[in-house]
């Protein structure tokens, strides 16, 4: 799940309590090993369903988008990907409802609704605002996770992140999204397959 392309996702603390001028460490209250086995099946489910409702109404990336981002990913990936701006239809983006279960465990840190960016559902990504090459980019390997580790794989890393850490943008297919989007923003003259980066971290067991 994506909020703003320039959140800090290397960021690895426990949640910051400020109280009466006092710092103070707290450490987000765990799921129980059945919490999470819900959670999982629940999430693929919900993004299965928001899938299949927009794949419909969404487009294909045009022909600049995809010649300037095919070093980066395999053509079936880019060919796959369709997306819809849903501001320009007066929408928002759908909050997943696993996030109110989530939040409402104490001091875990997910994307607020108002200020997500995008959100994909396996190969169709929906948009708060108009994409740009970054935000495209970032969905890419996003989809091109789903399609190497498996989408119920990626949201078990997800919510088991989550859980240790407390934070949303450290879980491994956020981190791996933001640092690869870093790189291309950085020098998009640097080539490199996101596909090949996606197998190494699996390979590494960092999903």
């Amino acid at each position: 799940m994506q909020s703003s392309p320039y959140a800090p996702w290397a960021v690895r603390r426990k949640d910051l309590e400020i109280r009466a001028g006092k710092k103070t460490f707290v450490e987000p209250p765990k799921f129980t090993q059945v919490e999470l086995t819900g959670l999982v099946p629940e999430a693929v489910a919900w993004i299965q369903q928001q899938r299949d409702k927009y794949h419909p109404l969404s487009d294909p990336l045009s022909e600049p988008v995809k010649v300037k981002l095919r070093p980066f990913f395999p053509a079936e990936i880019l060919d796959r990907l369709r997306i819809k701006h849903v501001s320009l239809t007066g929408e928002t983006i759908p909050y997943p409802p696993f996030y109110e279960r989530v939040r409402a465990g104490g001091s875990r840190v997910v994307p607020d609704a108002a200020h997500m960016t995008a959100i994909p559902f396996l190969d169709v990504a929906l948009f708060n605002r108009e994409p740009t090459l970054r935000t495209v980019f970032h969905t890419l390997v996003h989809v091109t996770q789903f399609t190497v580790v498996g989408l119920e794989r990626v949201m078990n890393g997800y919510f088991q992140a989550l859980n240790e850490s407390g934070l949303w943008m450290v879980v491994p297919c956020e981190e791996q999204a933001y640092t690869l989007d870093a790189r291309y923003t950085t020098n998009s003259a640097d080539i490199f397959s996101v596909e090949a980066e996606v197998r190494e971290w699996l390979r590494n067991g960092k999903f």
